[in-house]
């Protein structure tokens, strides 16, 4: 009869043949000394290890243990199951519908300045705002009098963000390496991502690299680059 550990090996061997081979391997792979490997073939896969083992050889522990059952798992390669709990959609007809616990945050209309200055905010009237819990601004350290909502247009931050989502923003004019932010520059506002240079340069990169080439922008550049604010969340209908 086939022991677990003869079943380890195997199945090892056959899901893992670029890098498992023999027992030496195998050791290797799990971060086993070649001793506990022996004692294992000759004793027995400890209780506490079965689940831990066949988790990273990717097979079913209960396969594993017993031999009963399918060698791979029918969730393979689908990642952790969702373990949180159900939260309730509130239907918001009303600002009187608002729970205490909840804010809204203002759909806005952001576009360059006529001259150099600071891009101007203008309420977006035809838009409808986002609504928020007052606990997920107060974990991640924003002020609601802070954020606001603009709509993405395009395809230059696909397949982040595609054309039509809606963003909400942490007004900021600070950079965060690597983030997608709001920016302005001469007469036009977009959103990308952004990384700050040792020379002071900013690099503006969109994530749609097939069509969209990065843009390096220098302190000196006669069109400055104003950073109106950091995407902190992003939804759209799939």
């Amino acid at each position: 009869m086939e022991s677990a550990f003869e079943r380890l090996l195997s199945a090892a061997r056959e899901l893992k043949p670029s890098v498992i081979a023999n027992k030496s391997d195998l050791a290797k792979y799990l971060n086993e000394s070649p001793q506990s490997i022996t004692n294992w073939q000759t004793r027995g896969i400890p209780k506490s290890k079965l689940l831990s083992v066949a988790r990273a050889i990717g097979i079913s522990a209960e396969w594993l243990e017993t031999g009963a059952g399918a060698m791979v798992p029918l969730s393979a390669g689908l990642g952790p199951a969702i373990t949180t709990p159900q939260r309730p959609v509130v239907v918001v007809e009303s600002d009187e519908d608002i729970q205490h616990e909840v804010f809204a945050i203002p759909r806005y209309k952001v576009k360059a300045s006529a001259g150099s200055g600071e891009p101007v905010f203008e309420i977006d009237t035809e838009g409808t705002p986002n609504y928020c819990r007052s606990g997920w601004a107060l974990k991640n350290g924003f002020k609601p009098d802070s954020l606001f909502s603009i709509v993405a247009a395009g395809d230059s931050m696909e397949p982040t963000i595609p054309d039509g989502a809606s963003l909400i923003v942490h007004r900021t004019s600070e950079i965060a390496n690597g983030k997608v932010h709001v920016i302005c520059r001469g007469t036009q506002c977009y959103v990308k991502r952004l990384f700050a240079q040792m020379d002071g340069s900013v690099l503006v990169r969109s994530d749609n690299q097939d069509i969209y080439k990065d843009l390096t922008v220098s302190p000196d550049d006669t069109d400055a680059l104003h950073v109106v604010g950091l995407v902190v969340s992003v939804s759209f209908n799939l």
